[in-house]
């Protein structure tokens, strides 16, 4: 973790906490916007939105991510690094939609959200995670910020919850939402940092939070993925891979996550660490009553025989 992550992380965590971040963030943005010292028109974008998909082997979801805010979204801007069907997909999908793909190696998320800021042609940015699918509210909720609730000379950082399901359709990962940043005003200030573990946007000061919702707008498909793409996703993150990758190559990520992956699970076989992964993160899990999510959900579930599971 270099020194400019550790100082924003304990600035913005530590020391002021979520509601100090929130009040200095009001107060420095109210000062500097309505004395004209910064301005988000300056930044000369065209009014809408580009929506920002970072995938990797991202099937599973990919297709009803993408058409689930298909009609409030000016352009699709997806940085992907898959080398499974993924690719057919994104393909049939760039026919459809407006979408720009950047094909680059798998370099981590930092990189490839850095990579697909420079290429965002609108205002506002719409973090879409491809195992997130929007609510018809999620659509309704940003139509109604974009056209009546906003000054459009401020900075913005839009929060709003996902329902975030895990290993099968009957849990929930958390008994709270997942909130964060989803939508937020372009500028060439921006940029990510890493900790070796988990990307961080870092917004100046005077960017001004809004709470979009405090009720989900969608459901985050967070580990409701085939076994392999779990563990994958599992042992990246025990590993390191994407610190390593950046400092020694990818000769020596892959001996760590397989290192990784030998210790903690005595394979690497990636369909068994998966199974026993998903096992094992729906003990003491909250409830979810599946027969709440879309049909079109549930349909794909059963298409890729995902356990549709059980809670009492």
């Amino acid at each position: 973790m270099n020194l400019i992550t550790k100082l924003y992380k304990t600035g913005r965590r530590k020391i002021l906490g979520k509601r100090g971040t929130k009040l200095v963030r009001s107060i420095v943005s109210t000062i500097l916007t309505e004395t004209s010292i910064v301005n988000s028109n300056r930044e000369k974008k065209k009014e809408g939105i580009s929506a920002m998909v970072i995938s990797y082997n991202e099937s599973d979801w990919i297709e009803l991510s993408i058409k689930s805010i298909s009609d409030i979204v000016d352009e699709f801007i997806v940085v992907d690094s898959s080398d499974d069907e993924t690719v057919d997909i994104l393909n049939k999908l760039s026919k459809e939609f407006p979408m720009k793909i950047i094909r680059q190696p798998l370099l981590g998320a930092k990189i490839a959200r850095e990579t697909a800021l420079k290429y965002v042609n609108y205002k506002y940015v719409l973090i879409f995670d491809p195992d997130f699918i929007g609510n018809d509210k999620l659509k309704i909720k940003i139509k109604e910020f974009l056209n009546n609730h906003y000054n459009d000379k401020y900075y913005y950082l839009v929060y709003w919850p996902w329902i975030a399901l895990c290993g099968d359709l009957s849990h929930r990962c958390n008994y709270n939402y997942h909130v964060e940043h989803w939508l937020f005003t372009w500028s060439r200030k921006l940029k990510y940092l890493f900790d070796g573990k988990i990307d961080y946007l870092y917004s100046p000061l005077y960017y001004k939070r809004i709470d979009l919702s405090y009720e989900p707008l969608g459901y985050h498909m967070a580990s409701v993925k085939k076994p392999e793409r779990v563990a994958l996703n599992n042992l990246f993150r025990k590993s390191f891979y994407f610190k390593i990758l950046a400092e020694k190559g990818e000769r020596e990520a892959k001996k760590a996550l397989e290192k990784v992956a030998l210790e903690n699970y005595g394979t690497s076989d990636l369909r068994e660490i998966g199974l026993r992964i998903i096992k094992e993160s729906i003990k003491n899990k909250p409830c979810f009553n599946y027969t709440e999510l879309p049909k079109e959900i549930l349909n794909r579930a059963k298409e890729l025989d995902i356990p549709f599971g059980s809670c009492s």
